[in-house]
């Protein structure tokens, strides 16, 4: 196989794996609402707590919303990959930047995934417990573990979103307030324990998804420059 033709298949597959940030936002999304959406508060009536998850329906549904919200955090590191490729474009050599947007997005990918697994494992644990017994105490604590898990996490997702926002904004490849706004979505990352500032890096993940996408159409349909 030829260096042109290997660079050609690589630059396919990171096309690819540039929109599936825009899985990823729809998974993650729709798993957290199936895991959470209609589960009673950690911090209701234990009998209310203990009535909810006797219903294999229901432990079903979190089971479900988990492969799912786990899918879209699959879809998010092959986006991860193809951001990490485009922003070495934009460097100018030393990989510092790069280097700074995979680090920051593995470890928001890799506490993330512990988050889902504390939840799920001790909410639907009952299904391997004496006479399928639900300890309200222990949901609650799973609750509370995975959220400060996710919310640790921002850490990393602010890191890969200020490091990407830096890496356009000094190569002129996106406008300067573009480019600032970016910025000011990964220090809002900081503060996923609130939760709703991960709506906004979505956003963020979701038109920076679309946009590489996009981009790397265009030039696959550009026609190769005739060599003299």
């Amino acid at each position: 196989m030829s260096t042109t033709a290997a660079a050609r298949s690589s630059a396919g597959i990171a096309r690819w794996g540039a929109l599936a940030g825009a899985a990823y936002v729809v998974l993650f999304v729709i798993g957290v609402i199936l895991i959470f959406g209609s589960s009673p508060d950690s911090g209701s009536a234990p009998a209310k707590i203990i009535a909810w998850y006797s219903s294999g329906s229901h432990r079903t549904t979190i089971n479900i919303g988990w492969v799912l919200a786990g899918l879209g955090i699959f879809c998010f590191i092959w986006f991860l990959s193809a951001l990490r490729r485009a922003v070495s474009q934009l460097e100018a050599g030393d990989g510092f930047l790069s280097g700074l947007v995979t680090i920051g997005g593995a470890v928001y990918a890799t506490l993330t995934l512990a988050a889902l697994a504390v939840d799920t494992g001790i909410r639907t644990m009952s299904d391997d417990t004496y006479h399928h017994t639900v300890y309200p105490g222990l949901i609650h604590a799973a609750d509370d573990a995975s959220w400060v898990l996710h919310a640790s996490g921002g850490a990393g997702l602010a890191s890969m979103i200020v490091a990407a926002s830096l890496a356009a904004l000094r190569a002129a490849a996106v406008p300067r307030w573009a480019g600032w706004l970016g910025i000011v979505v990964g220090v809002l990352s900081l503060g996923l324990i609130i939760f709703f500032p991960w709506f906004v890096a979505a956003i963020w993940v979701l038109v920076v998804s679309i946009g590489m996408f996009a981009r790397a159409s265009r030039f696959q349909e550009e026609p190769a420059p005739i060599a003299a």
